[in-house]
């Protein structure tokens, strides 16, 4: 877009314009907005005839279009679950593909690895669902309703007259993700999926007269949501940049959010209670800004990618902001961002009342800067039996950041057994020191809580985020 350099009188009248309501409301809050909008002018780019271009949207401009238009698209669940398969792999040791195939592995030959394969048995019901699509060429945003199809392969995507688009597998196997289903557009040419309107089954409160009273009761409603579904085209260098930094910035803004309100509730430590729990030296913010990293990383696409791992839950979080995961539950029913369990997120509320975390579990996990909070709040919880057994020194452990990640995503005793085993026994590595197979052993790290220590590793060395 090009725009001629405005003439003197016009600058004159949009700063009469702007200034206006200083005077007429006196608002302190427009005051610092227009102090704001003057400290940080819009940058332009001019030519040696004087036009001046603005700049062009960037894909977090393009991620904000037509969300008006997306949530109008009429959502639906349809009536039954249906069973359908995927595929799921797993990394294994062998490095050649004779060995592989010898093992009746899947060798990738993208990659170089030998993968096992093993089917996942998963329901759902068919949906309506709204898509926003960007044309990468023309920049133009528009908007489409696609239904999906359950067979007992898998799920696939109808979509309109002209269109055909694809789920795609991810290196792990997954492809059906529901609202973080990856797309790919085959037809029309160089479109993208950017953002979708999902259904969601949820229950409300509605009020009802029944003679003559005022009745309050639950009902099951299909409401839509706006989620930026991971995609290639996050990938390309401009966009990667982008949303990754958005995604850090938040990351980091959150948690210094939620040490602040620890602090000004003035929520006591438990391992050091003559402390605020939020002056605990000990817990740095830099473990919370690398848990979401940790478990929304999956472990098998770090083997294959760790850089692109921790890249993608950036590029999520830069994208969708507090929406990230605000939803998400395993089987295990840990939920949100950094994955708590009912019971866990319960003994955080019981153990620190003035912490005044949220009381629905699963709103609570769902609110990124409540459930940092309450990380901390499990943090602290775990370090007091660790300062106990160990003493003071173990504060200066360079490795406290990973006995305390190893507590979080397992359970305590298994790092005080593995850590007691390593000093008492000169067992080599605390990690690996104990394993639940052997008969005299049992209490050490489990497969999947030595994975995020691996992932960890990684984080750690390259001082992500």
């Amino acid at each position: 877009m090009i725009m001629k350099k405005p003439p003197g009188i016009f600058v004159l009248s949009l700063l009469f314009i702007l200034a206006a309501p200083l005077f007429i409301f006196n608002d302190k809050n427009y005051t610092q907005m227009i102090e704001a909008a003057l400290s940080n002018p819009i940058e332009i780019a001019s030519n040696s005839a004087g036009d001046i271009y603005l700049p062009a949207p960037n894909i977090l401009d393009r991620l904000a279009e037509k969300d008006d238009e997306l949530t109008m698209v009429p959502v639906s669940i349809g009536p039954r679950e249906i069973i359908y398969y995927e595929n799921r792999y797993t990394i294994l040791s062998y490095k050649t593909q004779a060995e592989c195939n010898k093992r009746k592995g899947l060798w990738d030959e993208k990659h170089g690895v030998c993968k096992a394969v093993s089917r996942k048995r998963s329901t759902d019901k068919e949906k309506t669902i709204g898509l926003k699509l960007l044309n990468i060429e023309t920049g133009e945003v528009e908007v489409v309703a696609v239904k999906t199809k359950i067979n007992i392969n898998g799920v696939s995507i109808v979509a309109p007259d002209g269109y055909q688009i694809e789920i795609v597998e991810r290196p792990n196997g997954i492809r059906w993700n529901y609202w973080n289903t990856l797309y790919r557009v085959i037809s029309p040419a160089n479109i993208v999926v950017i953002k979708n309107n999902y259904p969601r089954e949820t229950t409300e409160t509605v009020s009802q007269t029944v003679k003559g009273k005022v009745v309050n009761r639950s009902k099951k409603v299909v409401r839509g949501f706006l989620y930026v579904p991971h995609s290639e085209f996050f990938e390309q260098e401009e966009n990667r940049s982008i949303l990754v930094k958005a995604g850090a910035d938040y990351l980091k803004s959150t948690v210094a959010q939620a040490f602040n309100t620890l602090r000004e509730r003035g929520v006591k430590s438990r391992a050091f209670p003559e402390k605020l729990v939020a002056d605990v030296e000990a817990l740095s913010p830099r473990f919370f800004e690398r848990l979401p990293l940790l478990e929304q990383g999956d472990f098998t696409e770090f083997q294959l990618d760790p850089q692109k791992t921790a890249e993608r839950v950036l590029i999520i979080l830069g994208a969708n902001k507090e929406n990230a995961w605000r939803h998400t539950c395993n089987r295990s029913d840990a939920c949100g961002w950094v994955q708590f369990t009912p019971r866990t997120y319960s003994n955080m509320r019981k153990f620190y009342p003035a912490a005044k975390v949220e009381k629905d579990f699963k709103t609570g996990a769902g609110d990124h800067t409540n459930s940092i909070m309450s990380a901390i709040l499990l943090h602290d919880n775990n370090l007091a039996p660790l300062v106990k057994k160990f003493g003071d020194k173990i504060l200066n452990d360079s490795d406290l950041e990973k006995y305390l990640a190893a507590s979080y995503n397992g359970a305590p005793r298994w790092v005080s057994n593995s850590l007691n085993a390593t000093i008492s026994k000169a067992f080599a590595g605390w990690v690996t020191a104990l394993s639940p197979t052997r008969k005299d052993s049992r209490g050490g790290l489990r497969k999947e809580t030595r994975d995020f220590m691996t992932k960890l590793d990684y984080l750690i060395e390259k001082d992500l985020p």
